[in-house]
């Protein structure tokens, strides 16, 4: 019986670890896809920055590239921070995933407990009842 509530138990934690598992993978995702768009920021500030040195601009067309150039890098930094976070989710995520993992090595090792001892009363029980039909047939022998 109690074998019984600690596998439910144990069932219950792997589900949980199952939805963990999912959040860890949306989060993993996340973040590649914002890294993905960090490069793409990188490449396009890298790109105007190429224009502005190369191309001769008027005042207009060079303070426009320029305040795009801060703009873009202002995306990359609220990007980077969003990454930043991503990455706290997914360490704390993780470090939840090795504590049910821990949680649930512990209730596995506490059922094989359990159900040794249950085998051992059991056994204990069917020894005393063959030590009783023992006495049991000495005492009509005699």
């Amino acid at each position: 019986m109690r074998s019984d509530r600690l596998q439910r138990l144990i069932e219950l934690k792997e589900r949980l670890m199952e939805e963990k598992e999912k959040i860890l993978e949306r989060h993993i995702r996340e973040r590649d896809n914002i890294i993905i768009n960090i490069e793409m920021l990188d490449n396009e500030v890298e790109k105007n920055y190429h224009d502005l040195c190369t191309r001769c601009l008027d005042d207009s067309e060079f303070a426009s590239i320029r305040d795009y150039i801060e703009y873009l890098g202002q995306l990359k930094i609220s990007a980077l921070a969003v990454k930043h976070n991503l990455e706290k989710r997914i360490a704390a995520v993780r470090h939840e995933l090795y504590e049910m993992l821990k949680e649930i090595k512990v209730l596995n090792t506490l059922k094989e407990k359990i159900a040794f001892a249950d085998r051992r009363a059991e056994n204990k029980k069917l020894q005393k009842l063959i030590d009783e039909i023992a006495l049991r047939s000495d005492s009509r022998k005699t």
